[in-house]
Formats: C-alpha cells, structure tokens, sequence
C-alpha cells in the first residue's frame, strides 16, 4: 500500500515540474506589463504599452497562463503518462480522449438542461430570487474549460481521469481481439475503452460533481476556519510525509483546488492557494498576494532551520573531520536555499537519527509556518529560484518578518540540534570513529530506504510466471533479429512490424520469421526490416516491446 500512495505521489509531481517556470513566466510577464511597475521605473506608459518589448513580455505572460489555465488536461496526461508501467505514450493520449469526452459530455448534458454561462451567471441567478451569497456558490461549480461550458473540476477532474487511465492501459493493452478486428488490438484497444470511459464519467459527474463541489467548499472552510491550529497540523503532516515521497497527496489539492481557497481576480475565478497567489501576482491591480498559503514556513526551513541544522552537524563532527563536513554541507544548503533542493540533509537526518526528524525538524518547521501567518508574511514557496517573479513585483509581497524570523529559528535550531546530537550521540557526518575521509558523506533517499527496508528486495525469492503464448513468439522474434543489443529501434504500422537493426547480417533468414514466428513476410530496407503480421501486429509489438524492456 505504501509503495502505491508513493507511485501516486510522484505522479502528482510531473505537472508540477511546468509550475515553477510557468510561475516565473507570469511573474515576469505580469511585471513588465503593468503600469504601476512601469512608471514606478521611469518609463512612459504610453509609448510603451504600443511597444514591441510590451507585445514580447505580453506573450511571455501568456506562455505561463498556458499551464496554469490548464492544469485540468496537464494533470490527466501527466499523472496516467506516470502510472502507467506500460505503454506509457498510449496511456498519455487516452487520457486526453478520456478528458475531453468527459467535458463534452457533461457540456452536452447541461445543454440539454438549458444551462449555459449565461444563464448560471451570479447576476442571472440572483434576478431568478436567489440570495447573492447561494448565486455565488451555484455559479462558482460551472465555467467554460477548452470550449465546453463545464463544471468547474480543475485538477481534481484531471487526477481522477489519469489514474482511471492508467488503470485501463494495465488492463487492456494486451488485449486479443478476434481476426475480423485485429486493427483494433493490444494498444489501440486502450483510447477507444477511455472514450467510452470519458463518456461514462461525464454522465457520472453530471449527477454528482453539485454535491461534490458543494462539499469541497464546505471543507474548505473548514479549513480556513481551523486558524493557527490546522496551519501547524499542515505544516507538521506534509513535513512527515516527505520522506516517505507522499506529500503532493497533500500539497496538491491545497494548491490548486478549491480546498486551497478560491478568489476572484481581475473576474476570474481562480481555486487552490498556489493558483491564487500566482493570478495574483500577474494582476495589474495593487494589493497583496494571499497570505494564508502555507508557504510562508518554507522560508523558514530552507534559509534559517536547515542551515542552522547543517552549521550543529559540523561543529559536532571530529575536528579533523570538519573541513570534509564543511565541503558537504556549503553546497546542500546552496541547493536547499536557491533551488529548494533539501534531501542531502533530509535524508542524512533519516539515515542516522530518524526521530530529530521527526520529532524536532517537523515540529519546528511547523511553528514557523505558524509565526509566518501570525506575522502576514505573503511569499510563494521558499527558494530563491521561485521568489524571482515576486522581486519584480515588490509591492506585492510581505517579507520583512523574514529578517528577524531567519536569525532565531536559525539559531533556535543549532542549538537543538547541536544539543540532540551531542547529548544522544548522534552519528552525524563526521562524528564516526576511524572512518576514512572519503568515506564521510551525506545520505540519500535510496540509502534511507534501504535501510528501512533491510534490503528486503534482495531476499525475495523471485517469482517466475509461465509465458503465455504472445511473449514466446516476441521472445523468437528478439532472438531470430540478432538479440536485444542488435536491435536499435521498435515500431508498428497498420500491418507491419518496423526494426532497425545495429548490423542486419546479424538477423536469420526470412523463411525462419515465416515458417517459426508466423509472419507473412519480411521486406528489407538497409538497415531496416519490416515483418509483415496483419491486423495482428499491434498486440505482437507490445509484446516484443515488453520483452525488449521499453515502454
């Protein structure tokens, strides 16, 4: 179970991976397109806003609008593009058919019903007698959403299509269909069974997503309620669940969907803290970006825990270890506090004292997220690559408690750290005796984890499956073409297998692929080859690819 929460949890980070320079993009865009930044800069607003450097900048904003407007479709491709073990690229564009058909789906049905944009606008359901405060929820669960007029499910629609893909790719990939419908086997068997899915979970959601939208924003008020006490337990459970790789579980629904919140900015509405603060930050109009993100306490860590845990880890090291020590650590805290990058400590701490981690670390980091809301700072995330499209936009930002918050949780954990490790003698780089110099080091994720799992893995006794019939012909079909180092590239048509081979004179002769592996025939091109299977070849492919060890 543990290793399918982590699966998910990786998965969640693939779109993410396009959010940071999508942040960067807006940010910059949306400061060099605003006229309260410009003329704050001495420039004449308006030559310039007719100006090529304002249509270039212009464009920069809207390339980082491409992904955060469209995290729904970016979030379905990514996450079953991650679940899926096998075919992987098939999987990706089922996902799109999946997505779309669900949102026409659901556009259809809501025509169907006479609803329209403008007929669930706030101002036409409160002229048709609702309260102002119950038009604002009615409206807030439909918008328009890659040309349908849809329900407004954002990434939450997008996860859930990506791992029903995935879950349908496993299972159909390898699918044998009857000869008179052999073109529609193995692979291409997966986007049809997902277009019909997409269609049945827009039926599904049709019903329900009222009820389910409705209750995402009673949590979130909930939320939003629970004060300084529900910013600690966040803070406290995301850090816990770091080192075992399931924190997006956590961080992505409270980032982009509406348990994270939801505003309205220059007339849209934006769900999810992360979105906010960004929409924020690219909106022309003054104010402060949203403060209540859970974000803020990244700072903390990144520039005033982390160090002042790294600084107790070598001033506990033997002396004649601590110039070894410092070496490590002067480039992990550059990575942690300019990239965000905190597994070298993270993981040196797990490795050798797993409680200061949990029962030091996270508590700490947890109080200064708290003191960060107390304090209003307003800042996205808690490295400095991050923080670059929020310095062109100042007043937007509120980071003047970082100055005297840095220094004491700084000092706060070099002392508690300093003191666990000595008091307990904690084995930290450069504390061990007779330990060689370059035997001295920080650890990582795959050390920890082998040492939670005692080398598990290598003491399963493997398991061996009968091969069905599919994967003995592929397994022919590999050997007869030279073995897997001969063969150099792998792909179908309509009725033919394609190679390229390394060395072609390496393959055996033609009558050995039509009278052994039941081809049709075998045409040669250089060093290329393609052997003839009929409407068959599709599911022949997966399973010479499967034997190949490519997805």
């Amino acid at each position: 179970m543990k290793e399918k929460f982590q699966q998910f949890g990786k998965a969640m980070l693939v779109p993410i991976s396009l959010i940071a320079l999508s942040g960067l993009l807006i940010g910059l865009g949306g400061a060099l397109t605003t006229e309260l930044t410009m003329t704050s800069l001495g420039v004449d607003w308006e030559w310039y806003s007719t100006s090529f450097i304002f249509s270039f900048f212009s464009v920069i904003k809207g390339l980082g609008d491409v992904i955060i407007g469209n995290l729904g479709p970016l979030y379905a491709v990514g996450v079953a593009f991650s679940l899926s073990r096998k075919e992987k690229g098939w999987a990706a564009f089922s996902a799109l058919i999946c997505y779309l058909a669900m949102h026409n789906t659901i556009n259809i049905l809501l025509g169907a019903q006479g609803l329209s944009a403008d007929t669930t606008s706030v101002e036409a359901l409160t002229a048709g007698g609702m309260s102002a405060l119950e038009a604002s929820k009615t409206a807030a669960l439909y918008t328009q959403h890659l040309g349908y007029f849809t329900y407004s499910m954002g990434v939450l629609g997008g996860i859930i299509v990506g791992c029903l893909v995935a879950w349908v790719t496993m299972k159909f990939y390898k699918t044998k269909m009857p000869t008179a419908l052999a073109f529609f086997s193995g692979t291409r068997t997966v986007p049809i069974v997902c277009l019909l899915l997409g269609g049945a979970l827009g039926i599904f959601f049709y019903f329900a997503y009222p009820f389910i939208g409705n209750g995402l924003t009673e949590l979130a008020s909930l939320v939003h309620s629970s004060g300084l006490f529900g910013t600690f337990i966040y803070r406290f459970a995301d850090e816990c669940l770091v080192p075992f790789g399931m924190h997006p579980m956590l961080e992505t629904p409270m980032y982009w969907t509406e348990l994270g919140g939801v505003a309205v900015v220059d007339g849209v509405r934006v769900v999810g803290n992360s979105a906010i603060q960004l929409a924020q930050l690219a909106s022309p109009e003054g104010g402060k970006i949203l403060v209540r993100a859970f974000m803020g306490g990244l700072g903390i860590v990144n520039f005033a825990i982390y160090p002042g845990a790294a600084l107790a880890m070598y001033h506990c090291a033997r002396p004649e270890n601590r110039k070894k020590v410092l070496g490590l650590m002067i480039p992990a805290i550059i990575s942690t506090t300019c990239f965000g990058i905190t597994e070298p400590i993270l993981f040196t701490f797990l490795f050798v004292a797993p409680w200061l981690y949990f029962l030091v670390y996270a508590p700490l980091a947890a109080f200064g997220e708290v003191l960060c809301e107390i304090f209003q700072v307003s800042i996205y995330q808690g490295n400095i690559k991050d923080w670059i499209p929020f310095f062109l936009r100042p007043d937007k930002i509120n980071i003047m408690p970082y100055l005297w918050l840095f220094p004491i949780f700084f000092v706060v954990a070099y002392f508690l750290f300093k003191f666990f490790i000595t008091k307990f003698n904690v084995m930290t780089p450069g504390r061990e005796e007779d330990v060689e110099e370059d035997e001295i080091r920080l650890y990582t994720k795959d050390d920890y984890n082998k040492k939670v799992e005692g080398d598990k893995a290598g003491n399963t006794k493997q398991v061996v499956e009968t091969e069905n019939k599919g994967l003995q012909l592929a397994r022919g079909i590999v050997e007869a073409l030279g073995g897997k180092e001969n063969i150099l590239d792998v792909d179908n048509c309509i009725s033919r297998l394609r190679i390229v081979l390394a060395d072609p004179t390496k393959m055996k002769s033609d009558d050995v692929f039509k009278k052994q592996l039941e081809a049709m025939g075998v045409i040669h091109m250089g060093d290329a080859v393609q052997i003839v299977y009929g409407p068959a070849v599709a599911a022949v492919a997966v399973d010479v690819r499967e034997v190949l060890g490519i997805d």
